[in-house]
């Protein structure tokens, strides 16, 4: 096993950042809970699939919410303004959802692993796995980041989604026995995630990692860090970061430009938008469209279909490779200069289920994916 360092884990936070999609949390959240573990002393040991014991327990653990209206914001805020966020409030509501799981099935987990790429709800399952002295798994269940509970490759491989646990910001608990399917357990997150500001943790998914090792990307966690470590080198020898990008990651660029417009939509527990992009240099006269539930899902040059989902479409600022989010007002991307880029989707997702789970048709577009590489 790898001991992870805190350039290590700044690295993975700078690589799946990106590979978010404009989702997947915040690099805020990731790396306060990084500096809280190394305050604590809590060691990240990083371990192959194949190093955990086959029959061990894993589950899913992260966040699920996203935008709500403000007239919900306005209901919750005397719930919220009775709870102090602190270090240990953040960890015991982890290790809450975590126990209740635990408890519900009769069994305790040897690790977690992370529903998506992304550097909050990436390094989640991470903080937890250390604050226990487990190892943590060097993989996640999507290869990126993706708007539902439903899209995830734990769903291609037919691992069940429940029994399952919530915790809200309040500490309130909620066990989901069972649901009818994987969708039907979405919706039902999703609402308490409304009812509760906009967001809950979860731990689901409970299985062997033998399963599990037919629902995952396997070495996604060390993959990032490889990413973020080539970005951070070409940054400091006054390199071209987006290149090293391209390069470490096995992706290409799919345009370049200024923001014209990025609207951001916050409800139904998702953030919904566009980017609109004005080609410059080579692509100038061109433009290029983005649309994204939480992440960046379909996207058009000059109004024509081109890279979709499963496939990811990272949006960066073009001088430094910081990936730019969707979890903001609207407005604020506005005239930044950005490169589009695109990346193959892990191969699970191009199977015949993780085509029919995760494609524009799903989202109600009528577009056929076509594989881009």
């Amino acid at each position: 096993m790898r001991i992870l360092s805190k350039v290590d884990l700044e690295d993975y936070i700078t690589g799946s950042n990106i590979l978010g999609c404009g989702g997947g949390g915040s690099p805020e959240s990731g790396r306060e809970m990084v500096e809280d573990a190394f305050d604590r002393g809590f060691r990240f040991q990083l371990a192959d699939p194949g190093e955990l014991p086959q029959d061990g327990l894993l589950c899913i653990l992260g966040g699920v919410g996203g935008g709500v209206p403000e007239e919900v914001r306005r209901r919750v805020q005397p719930y919220l303004q009775r709870v102090r966020e602190t270090r240990n409030e953040r960890l015991n509501r982890i290790r809450n959802a975590v126990r209740e799981l635990s408890e519900y099935i009769g069994e305790e987990f040897c690790s977690y692993i992370a529903s998506e790429t992304g550097p909050g709800n990436g390094v989640m399952p991470m903080y937890m796995a250390a604050s226990e002295g487990k190892p943590v798994v060097d993989g996640d269940c999507c290869g990126r980041a993706k708007p539902e509970l439903a899209i995830s490759l734990t769903h291609v491989a037919g691992i069940p989604i429940t029994p399952l646990a919530m915790v809200t910001p309040f500490g309130e608990t909620l066990i989901l026995k069972n649901a009818i399917d994987d969708y039907r357990a979405e919706d039902l997150c999703r609402y308490a995630a409304i009812a509760s500001g906009g967001g809950v943790t979860v731990a689901r998914c409970p299985a062997r990692v033998e399963e599990y090792r037919r629902g995952m990307a396997p070495n996604q966690v060390s993959r990032c860090i490889s990413i973020g470590a080539a970005i951070r080198v070409a940054r400091e020898r006054g390199e071209d970061p987006v290149e090293a990008f391209i390069e470490a990651a096995g992706g290409k660029r799919l345009f370049e430009g200024v923001v014209a417009q990025h609207e951001v939509d916050k409800r139904g527990g998702f953030n919904w938008g566009t980017w609109l992009i004005k080609g410059s240099g080579e692509y100038e006269g061109h433009t290029y469209k983005v649309w994204f539930k939480n992440e960046h899902l379909i996207s058009w040059l000059d109004d024509k279909p081109h890279v979709t989902c499963p496939d990811l479409i990272c949006i960066v600022e073009t001088n430094t490779c910081h990936g730019l989010s969707n979890f903001v007002d609207s407005g604020i991307n506005n005239g930044k200069n950005v490169t589009v880029l695109g990346i193959k989707a892990y191969e699970g997702w191009r199977t015949k289920k993780g085509i029919e789970i995760f494609n524009p048709k799903y989202f109600g577009f009528d577009i056929e994916y076509i594989e881009s590489w």
